[in-house]
This record gives structure tokens, C-alpha cells and sequence, in this order.
């Protein structure tokens, strides 16, 4: 009776190995593309030019793009899809315009690599019509997660939320693709984000998965650009908007003195 108890618990042991090592290398395997719908918002100031403003009431207040997120076990690359862009027409030229009126220069998120296994990012950052990559550690992400649920693609979504400063994000993410990746900087979950909500709004949204690995050759880290960490990139941002705002008020004070030389 021993001996059988004995080969009972060795034949159990062996399933439960085997049952792990499908698992584990199911999730080695699992890898695809996600392709997400970007809502931007447009807001636009007043000018203080009476035609301008009128005119910007007919003006679209938001855009609709395409981005993709390309992921497998050990790495991810969030960016835009290849083959060419949509043209923009002009009111939405006009839209994006008005929108950044006044503001100083800020820098465009291109793409941004994941390497999971080595607990690393590399964000490819355009500022001032040149290309950063900088360089730094995957933050910790403070989600708190509850019970609400969502179906996205015939996938069961689970909430998370994070606080940051006044600014509520939600997060729906999916363990039935077990990988800690997502759009943009939206990612730290014990599955795949594919909504982001923020300021009551839906950022992302994913409008379509696949699971096959055959576009993996595309998960590379960016390369060209100047490699920066990011606090180098930070006091980079910093000095050109403080020459941005000297050079305006410099300008701001030229077309005064002008003005009352006039007078």
C-alpha cells in the first residue's frame, strides 16, 4: 500500500511539472501586435484676436490616429504603424495650430521600447526637430485594482486605477495575455492594457489583436538619435523653454518699443 501511495504521489508530482512547464512555455511563445485608436483632444485659448477665435469655433476639437504596440514575453514596442500617414486636411493643420498657440515647445513621443527582462526603456523623444533616445529604468507603477470587469475584442478586462495629481487614469487590462506592457506609458499590470481612460475620456482604445509572432522582427530598440538618460533629457526640455520664453519676451518687447517710437 506504501509502494502505491508512493507511485501515487511521484505520478502526481509529474503532472503538476508537466502542467507548469506548458504554461510557462506557452507565456514564452505568446507575442502579437495590438493596434490602438489614439483620441487626442484639442483645446483652443483665447488669442486676444477677435477673427482668430471666431474662427477656431469651427475647427475640429479632436483627432483620431492609429498606433501600435508590438509585444512578446521580454519586450515591447509602442509607435506608429508603418506604410504612409493620412494626410491632414487643413482645418485639422489649422486645429493643431491653434491648440499649441502660445505654448512653449514640447517634446513628441515617437517610440518607446520595453525590455522587460533587463527592467529598461528606451523612449525615442523628438524635441526641437531632433531626436532623443533617453534612457532609463521601467518605473513602478501604483495601480489599485478592483472588480469592476469589461469585454474589449472578445477579451475580459479587468480595472485598474491611478492617481496623479487631480488626474484620475484607468486602466483595463487583460490576464488572459499575461504581459506587464501596454499603449504609450500606460503599463505595470499583470496583463496587456488595451483601454486608457483619462480625464473621463477614452485615449486608447484597441481596435485590433493578434497573437501571431511572425511580426516580432520588428521589436527593436530605436537607435537613431542622441542617447540621453532622463534627467539629461529633462534639463535639456528645461534650458530650450527657458531661451524659448526669453526669445518671446525679447520679441514682446521689440514690438512695444516699435509701437511707441510710432507714437
Amino acid at each position: 500500500m506504501l509502494r502505491n501511495a508512493a507511485n501515487l504521489y511521484r505520478y502526481l508530482i509529474a503532472s503538476v511539472l508537466l502542467v507548469v512547464n506548458l504554461n510557462l512555455n506557452a507565456q514564452t511563445d505568446l507575442g502579437g501586435t495590438i493596434t490602438y485608436q489614439l483620441t487626442t483632444k484639442y483645446t483652443f485659448p483665447p488669442t486676444g484676436k477677435p477673427e482668430w477665435d471666431e474662427y477656431a469655433k469651427t475647427l475640429p476639437t479632436e483627432r483620431r490616429t492609429d498606433k501600435v504596440l508590438y509585444f512578446n514575453s521580454i519586450a515591447s514596442l509602442f509607435k506608429e504603424p508603418g506604410g504612409e500617414k493620412e494626410a491632414l486636411s487643413i482645418k485639422e493643420q489649422k486645429a493643431m495650430y491653434m491648440a499649441d498657440y502660445g505654448k512653449a515647445p514640447r517634446p513628441e513621443m515617437k517610440q518607446i521600447y520595453c525590455d522587460f527582462s533587463n527592467n529598461r526603456k528606451a523612449e525615442l523623444q523628438n524635441f526641437m526637430s531632433r531626436d532623443f533616445i533617453v534612457e532609463s529604468d521601467i518605473p513602478v507603477k501604483k495601480w489599485k485594482l478592483n472588480n469592476n470587469r469589461l469585454k474589449i475584442l472578445d477579451y475580459t478586462c479587468m480595472e485598474a486605477v491611478q492617481i496623479m495629481g487631480t488626474d484620475t487614469i484607468k486602466a483595463w487590462f487583460t490576464p488572459e495575455i499575461p504581459i506587464s506592457a501596454g499603449p504609450a506609458e500606460y503599463y505595470g499590470l499583470p496583463g496587456i492594457i488595451l483601454a486608457v481612460e483619462r480625464k473621463g475620456t477614452t485615449i486608447y482604445l484597441a481596435s485590433s489583436i493578434s497573437l501571431d509572432t511572425s511580426e516580432e522582427k520588428v521589436l527593436l530598440e530605436p537607435n537613431l538619435g542622441r542617447k540621453v538618460s532622463q534627467k539629461q533629457f529633462d534639463k535639456i526640455v528645461a534650458e530650450k523653454t527657458e531661451e524659448w520664453k526669453t526669445t518671446l519676451s525679447q520679441k514682446g518687447e521689440k514690438s512695444n518699443y516699435s509701437k511707441q517710437s510710432k507714437n
